[in-house]
Order: structure tokens, then sequence, then C-alpha cells
């Protein structure tokens, strides 16, 4: 059980994580995606809030770091996605899970509708997810944002994400790993039964928060 299952496993967000420690959401999510190890300081106030031992966490830790027993580490998780071409690759790769992703073609058949003016074929979009330099208008961003059904301000900066819009495509990833059968690590510590009552409850608050915005999962109006 890595960093992230284990914060999801005791039912809080990196919101509230990070109030634990009174910090940032920085170094909570620089550990969680192997980037940048916690500070000592960190690791107790955490422990307490997660419901562990201090060895527990940091073992959890070095699982984030790809320090497996027996496995070589792994290359650090990339970091968020910040250029128009990476976000649509992450919402095409974490958002549809079980479903067909729509092709290029239909991406850019949904951007030319939405703005009535854009002219994007399947090449354009092709280019901007190989992450060919490439100038974005604000109609294609706001016609991508409708065409991937997220909301238009994920696709509005290319500098780094706010934390609303971090969490946002955490709890993508996250939502498509349970629907993937990827999450085994979630059941309860010591309990083979399942996934514990509060992990449950955390993930039906985050479907039903995400519900209108996740690709396909909107309620009937």
């Amino acid at each position: 059980m890595d960093l992230q299952l284990l914060r999801c496993d005791a039912g809080l967000s990196v919101a509230q994580a990070s109030e634990a420690i009174n910090a940032s959401r920085v170094p909570l999510s620089n550990a969680e995606s192997g980037r940048r190890r916690l500070q000592d300081a960190y690791v107790g106030p955490l422990s307490h809030a997660y419901g562990v031992t201090t060895e527990e966490l940091l073992a959890a830790q070095d699982v984030s770091f790809g320090l497996r027993r027996g496995r070589p580490p792994r290359e650090a998780r990339p970091s968020a996605p910040r250029t128009v071409g990476e976000k649509i690759n992450y919402l095409l790769e974490h958002g549809y899970a079980g479903r067909t992703p729509p092709s290029n073609e239909q991406i850019a058949q949904a951007v030319n509708e939405h703005s009535g003016t854009t002219h994007m074929t399947a090449d354009d979009i092709a280019t901007l997810r190989s992450g060919a330099p490439t100038t974005v208008s604000g109609a294609v961003r706001a016609g991508l944002a409708h065409a991937l059904q997220v909301d238009t301000a994920l696709f509005q900066d290319d500098a780094e994400l706010s934390p609303a819009a971090g969490e946002f495509l955490e709890a993508i990833r996250f939502l498509g790993s349970i629907r993937q059968g990827q999450i085994l690590g979630l059941a309860a510590r010591g309990n083979q039964a399942g996934l514990s009552a509060e992990m449950m409850a955390k993930i039906n608050e985050v479907v039903g928060e995400l519900k209108n915005k996740l690709p396909g999962e909107q309620s009937e109006q």
C-alpha cells in the first residue's frame, strides 16, 4: 500500500491530510507521487492522522517511491499534466475506464460543433497530443473541455494547476483505478473481507462530487 492508498483508506482528502501536518498540499502531493520524501517533522502527525505507526507510514512512502522488497526502484510517477496535449491524454487514459474513449476525429468534431468557428481536424488533435509546440486559442480550449466533459478552467492555463484542478485529476485517476480493479490495497488493514466502511463512504462521496463532470457520468436533467 502506498501513501495515496493509505490516505484514502483513512478517508482523508489531500487537503484534510495537509491540515493534519499544518502544511500546504505540496509536500504530501510530492511524496505520494514519488517526487520528494516527507520531512521528518511530518511523519508523526501524518501517521496519527492515518491511524498507523510511523513504520507503516514510512513503508508506504517506500512503496510510493517504488522501493518494494525484491523489486528495483521504479521511476517517479509523472507530474500532473500541464499542457493541453498532456491533459487530453490524461483524461482519455484515466477518465474512460470500461468505456471506449473518443477518437481524435470525434474530439475534433465536438470542438468544432462547440465553437462554431474553429476547423480542427483529427490530425490537429494528434499534433496536440504529441506534445508538438503549437498555439491553442481560447475557443479550442473551451471546445476541448466540452468534448471531454470537464470544466473549462481545466484547459485555460498551461502553468501550475490549481489545487482544485489537481484534486479533480487525481480523483479521475483514482476512480479509473477502482473501475479497473486495481485498488486491492484499499482493503481495511487486517480485514480480508474487502474495503473498509470509511473507504466506501469516501468513494461514494468522490463519485457524487464528480458525477456531473466525469465523461459519460452526467446525471439526468
